[in-house]
């Protein structure tokens, strides 16, 4: 053979596999996401586990009226990689996705499709049809998009709030709730929107900033305390408001008990306010006045007032008001004396029932006053204002008018401010049973991730009012109650209830709004007062139950009661106040434990400027768009590097961090790949204790990288899952390990016992790589295990994700050895910058071009000694050599360019080219492998 016109790059065993370095990620995702599919994949992972210990998510559902948003992409992927992790980890972990599909979005939506309202919804059931298909479209929509996230689960049978089981389930719990005495039916002042007209929970209520009129009112004293006689006929009592347009429904004023009063004689009047505040009282209204006597707060209670609108209010509204006491009279500002209408506000509302004050609400469910506010009947409250001010200020009992910026609750879905109405309403009672002690006992037994979500929700249910459940909406679960006519009384027909609740089981509940109620009761069916004439319940329950006992209809109904409770929930932090809260009262209330052993919570995510998104700034980021640009696995490794425990980030310019990120792991895979190129693991399989000190060194790391991975996924801790798994690949691999065995891989012969030593552990590192990074980087990690597959390892399971968490035997983890080694690197750092200097001065261009000797004596000559081999293949150098020097405590080093000539096949220098007869060219370890090669 003529070696001198011989071209040695076709004699060298270079990587190779079909495994690209462009990730392609847009085309081949969809390709992957339909191989799952074919496979079937999800049902194998669980018949692959199906004797392992059970780990269940339980997912709270999103809503189905659009497309998905970013958030919902940050959850998702979240679940995702808890679920495989935690399969892959061994335990038998499903996945049902949910839906919301019932309530006011939807139905809104659709009422603006028709251009009607509310009151014009003549066919109830043809309503709910179109809302069913409206929730069922966007079901699909949402249902295509989660997939292509690369989120596996059980897709073809989600649980769908809507469904004619799922909402019997909801109905059975309702009527266990009630049977238990927590569910009564009551008036009370609850939260009110009048543009949506229906009431709403604590939880879909949202505090943002309002402009209101502030204005301070004098009511006339008709019937002085003792003590205060003298100044009758012209004695007031002042009150500051910021809701004029509750003043027709006054039925108070409150004092504090503790408190003093003092009387200011301004002009004619004579003005009653807490003493602590008259000098801020008097600026605010610009007045000059006379400060006279003071009195208790006590005994100002039982003085009568006449009301300050009473001449524009109908005759049966004209009677004398009293002055209360309450213990939440504000010293903070205003005048010491509360407006008390315990039809609009919840602490007026006790304070009336304390008092035994009436509940008036002259307001109607498209917030305009009835007929019980007399000359404003019909103005809308908020538009009423002005005209309530003016009247005030012709009858000379507005002192001044101003306006307010304060925090005021607004509906979380049309963003108008609500009011308070006193109505007749389903409740769950919080404090029935000492439900709301329970509560707060079961919170303490649950894991919260991060810890401060236990406070969050522990201060919440403390404060918590009762939890309206009915809504005035026809989209919905209906609330299964009907009444008698002519007493109005609740009808008490448990065994009706059960009957109608298992009807809906088979049908669904359209029949509730479908067929009158004389067919739906017993022949003869009549009320203990005699009459036989009854009504339903129009309203339908908050969906805020529906979701809330999933847990019942999924977990313990469909899954099996011994999942219950589950694993875990994950959700966003807003829902302390949400699903999390509404799904732990009923699971208390019913069975007495939390539905949930552990809540993982996650922040918002936000533009890159900090700033919330928002289509009228122009700032949002679709999910979708970045999947189409990018594809879903550097989206995924996005959501794994982020801390999700806060806010989080992202935009175009945020993704190009992933995106570097994602290229180095890939391009680390496509090195492992190619270099098992004709590896046979059955074969060419070498024993631990065969292979060179080196490779033993780097299942070490290995075994380390497996141990600190498991721990991240069993801490929810992704983002040191998987920056553990990047650093290995960077500093590990890419940075020492590939590139100390490129000679070994390269230039030693096929079958050589340090090259397939080598090969052995970059079996077991890709192996092991694939499947630890399987959770986060899954279409990736799937395209590369069937390339493994097909290339390399025909026995392999059919997906990456029918895979056992990967072998580190104990063996791996020497400590001797780490601690030999960390002694090596420590040489080969200080070698590496003798290097780099000759680099700098043009004297080598590689470090293979160089010959490295280190002095010592002693024990450390004799440990260099020891290691020689391995120091040349830390080094990555054509020789190295150890010199004894006598005296010397440390290790000395020295770098220069290495003798001999430069072989042409290994680019090692060498002083045996030319030895081998056969291949006077190379060198002798390279005529060895030529010889083979050869043969």
């Amino acid at each position: 053979m003529d070696t001198e016109k011989m071209d040695y790059s076709k004699t060298v065993f270079l990587p190779k596999t079909s495994f690209s370095m462009k990730a392609g990620l847009v085309q081949k995702e969809p390709q992957i996401q339909k191989m799952w599919e074919d496979l079937d994949l999800y049902h194998k992972i669980l018949e692959f586990r199906k004797n392992a210990e059970p780990w269940l998510l339980h997912d709270g559902p999103p809503y189905a009226n659009g497309h998905i948003h970013i958030g919902h992409a940050l959850n998702k992927i979240l679940k995702d990689m808890l679920v495989k992790s935690w399969s892959l980890m061994g335990y038998r972990s499903e996945y049902v996705p949910g839906w919301d599909c019932h309530g006011l979005p939807i139905e809104q939506q659709l009422l603006k499709d028709l251009k009607i309202s509310k009151r014009h919804v003549d066919d109830i059931v043809d309503f709910r049809e179109k809302a069913r298909a409206f929730a069922s479209k966007f079901i699909d929509i949402q249902r295509s998009e989660f997939k292509r996230l690369g989120v596996l689960g059980e897709w073809e049978k989600p649980y769908i709030t809507m469904a004619d089981d799922y909402e019997a389930a909801v109905t059975k719990a309702f009527i266990e709730l009630f049977e238990k005495g927590y569910i009564q039916r009551d008036k009370k002042t609850i939260y009110w929107c009048v543009t949506c007209e229906t009431a709403l929970a604590d939880a879909e209520v949202e505090y943002k900033d309002k402009t209101s009129h502030s204005i301070f009112v004098k009511f006339r004293i008709s019937k002085p305390a003792p003590g205060l006689e003298k100044y009758a006929g012209n004695l007031y009592v002042v009150v500051w408001t910021t809701t004029p347009w509750t003043l027709p429904a006054n039925m108070a004023a409150a004092v504090s008990e503790s408190e003093t009063y003092r009387v200011l004689k301004a002009g004619d009047s004579f003005l009653l306010v807490a003493d602590k505040l008259a000098d801020s009282f008097l600026g605010q209204n610009k007045l000059q006045a006379e400060k006279l006597e003071t009195f208790s707060g006590k005994e100002l209670v039982g003085m009568e007032y006449e009301h300050c609108l009473s001449k524009r209010l109908p005759e049966k509204m004209r009677f004398p008001r009293k002055v209360i006491s309450t213990d939440f009279v504000d010293m903070s500002a205003g005048s010491g004396v509360v407006h008390i209408a315990p039809g609009h506000g919840e602490e007026d509302f006790h304070a009336g029932k304390k008092w035994g004050l009436e509940i008036v609400c002259p307001v109607n469910e498209e917030g305009r006053f009835t007929p019980e506010a007399g000359e404003f009947e019909g103005m809308k409250i908020f538009e009423a204002n002005a005209t309530i001010l003016e009247k005030l200020a012709s009858d000379g009992l507005l002192l001044s008018s101003g306006e307010l910026s304060h925090s005021y609750p607004h509906c979380w879905r049309c963003k108008k401010p609500v009011v308070f109405r006193a109505t007749r309403q389903w409740f769950l009672k919080v404090d029935a049973h000492d439900l709301r002690k329970r509560l707060l006992e079961s919170a303490d037994k649950v894991n919260w991730i991060p810890k401060a979500g236990k406070e969050r929700m522990t201060s919440m249910l403390r404060l918590r009012p009762d939890w309206c459940l009915s809504r005035q909406r026809h989209w919905g679960t209906p609330i299964l109650a009907f009444y008698c006519e002519k007493c109005d009384k609740l009808q008490g027909g448990l065994e009706i209830l059960k009957g109608w609740q298992k009807r809906m089981e088979k049908e669904g509940s359209d029949f509730w709004f479908a067929e009158p109620l004389e067919k739906l009761l017993p022949a003869g069916y009549k009320c203990e007062c005699g009459s036989s004439s009854f009504r339903k319940d129009k309203d339908i329950l908050d969906v805020w139950l529906d979701s809330g006992v999933s847990w019942y209809a999924v977990v313990k109904n469909r899954l099996g009661a011994d999942l219950y409770p589950a694993e875990i929930y994950l959700e966003g932090s807003d829902q302390h106040r949400g699903w999390f809260q509404t799904s732990l009262i009923p699971s208390v209330a019913l069975n007495g434990i939390p539905p949930y052993k552990n809540v993982l919570t996650h922040g918002f995510v936000l533009d890159e400027h900090g700033r919330a998104m928002h289509k009228s700034v122009g700032n949002v980021v679709p999910p979708q768009d970045i999947v189409n640009k990018y594809g879903a696995d550097p989206l995924r490794l996005w959501v794994a590097l982020t801390d999700y425990s806060d806010d989080v980030r992202i935009s175009d310019k945020i993704m190009a961090g992933p995106v570097d990120t994602y290229r180095k792991i890939r391009n680390t895979v496509r090195y492992l790949l190619g270099n098992l190129s004709g590896y046979d693991p059955v074969k060419n399989r070498v024993e631990y204790a065969a292979m060179t000190e080196l490779d033993r060194y780097m299942l070490m790391k290995l075994y380390r990288l497996n141990v600190k991975v498991r721990a991240g996924y069993e801490a929810f801790e992704y983002r040191d899952a998987i920056k553990a798994i990047n650093d290995f690949c960077i500093l590990e691999l890419s940075s020492f390990y590939l590139d100390a065995l490129k000679d070994r891989l390269y230039t030693m012969s096929l079958n050589s016992p340090e090259r397939r030593s080598a090969q052995t552990v970059l079996y077991e590192t890709l192996k092991s790589l694939l499947v630890m990074t399987a959770p986060v980087l899954s279409f990736t990690c799937e395209e590369a295990w069937q390339v493994f597959r097909s290339e390399i390892d025909g026995r392999l399971p059919a997906s990456v994700f029918l895979n056992d968490w990967p072998l580190a035997p104990a063996e791996w983890a020497s400590s001797a050895l780490e601690e030999k080694w960390e002694k090596i690197m420590v040489l080969r750092e200080k070698a590496h910058k003798l290097m780099e200097e000759l680099r700098k001065k043009g004297e080598i261009g590689s470090s293979v071009e160089s010959r490295v000797v280190f002095y010592a004596s002693g024990g450390n000559l004799d440990f260099l000694k020891e290691n020689l081999p391995a120091l040349a293949q830390a080094l990555i150098v054509s020789e190295c050599r150890v010199e004894e020097k006598k005296g010397l405590e440390t290790i000395e080093a020295g770098a220069f360019h290495s003798d001999g000539e430069k072989c042409p096949r290994c680019w090692q220098w060498r002083k045996d080219i030319g030895s081998d007869g056969r291949y006077p060219g190379v060198c002798s370890r390279c005529a060895q492998a030529l010889g083979e090669l050869n043969s």
